[in-house]
């Protein structure tokens, strides 16, 4: 063999030879890229029911659900302190629901954080609040329409809890809400909400949406819903054990799933509005009444 095609040969070889290395070395290793995550590790979802402390039976069948739910509690309702106590003693953790102020003029009652309070009004009914409630890790809007909106308040209330090491979830009842933007900006640990389970108080389209909320939590590694002490939604939830086990998506509490990255822009998404209690059942003027139906004059009955 003449000389040039000896050289070509060998480099023929040779190129032959890495490629068959390199596909050896690929066929046997193969790195996950940075956004997987390890297949060990499940999905994650976070489920709060907000507006304890009125029904003390349908509270106490809230805590009684497996796992790790998390519940927001009203500030100074007949059965919040009791509730939360109990939460505690579940290994539930427990959040402030804080009445904000509304585009509708649904009563707030005692503790209402409302547009147009001066920065001192507001952080001493906002302490108040705090105060009434035990064992918070967390604090969350209910309604809040309009206080959402307001980039000033917002600041305050992240302040504040940024200075006692605790986490806040937007639960987005406004599509201009600042609340996360501001949570954000201090760098928060906060999250919004991504379903909603129980706008319509029909246990299939609760499931409906509690599957929404698994997929969700699939698709993007976690998801955070909220949902009300309703009888339709505890039944629903009650079924959740073989639920998380079909989707291979694990509960946890709300705190393992807040973030305190940087500010960044936030999607905008549906902006159904969260009556909580419904409308039909808010007095027309502040009263102690339990929004839920329940009646003192059955509590021996129901408890």
């Amino acid at each position: 063999m003449d000389k040039p095609k000896a050289i070509v040969l060998c480099r023929w070889l040779v190129g032959a030879l890495s490629a068959l290395a390199a596909l050896c070395s690929a066929s046997d290793f193969h790195p996950a890229s940075p956004a997987a995550k390890p297949s060990h590790e499940m999905a994650q979802l976070a489920i709060i029911i907000d507006d304890l402390g009125y029904n003390l039976r349908l509270g106490q069948r809230t805590l009684n659900l497996a796992g790790d739910i998390t519940v927001a509690v009203l500030p100074f309702t007949p059965h919040g302190q009791e509730l939360a106590e109990y939460a505690y003693q579940q290994g539930k953790e427990v959040m402030l629901h804080a009445p904000m102020s509304n585009h509708h003029d649904y009563p707030l009652g005692r503790g209402g954080l409302r547009s147009g309070m001066s920065k001192a009004e507001f952080l001493r009914v906002l302490r108040q609040n705090l105060a009434n409630v035990p064992h918070v890790k967390g604090v969350n809007n209910h309604m809040g329409s309009q206080l959402t909106e307001e980039s000033a308040p917002m600041g305050w209330l992240m302040a504040e809890l940024q200075q006692r090491q605790l986490y806040f979830v937007d639960s987005r009842t406004s599509a201009q809400t600042q609340a996360l933007i501001q949570a954000q900006h201090i760098g928060l640990p906060s999250r919004k909400r991504d379903v909603f389970l129980d706008d319509k108080r029909d246990t299939t389209v609760i499931y409906q949406q509690l599957v929404v909320a698994l997929k969700k939590a699939q698709q993007q590694g976690s998801a955070l819903a909220i949902g009300h002490p309703y009888p339709e939604t505890l039944q629903v939830l009650e079924q959740l054990p073989e639920l998380l086990s079909r989707y291979k998506v694990t509960l946890v509490k709300a705190s393992r799933l807040m973030t305190s990255a940087t500010p960044r822009a936030v999607k905008v998404v549906s902006t159904t509005y969260c009556l909580a209690p419904p409308a039909s059942l808010w007095p027309s003027t502040w009263a102690p009444v339990d929004p839920f139906g329940y009646r003192p004059e059955l509590a021996e009955i129901d408890e």
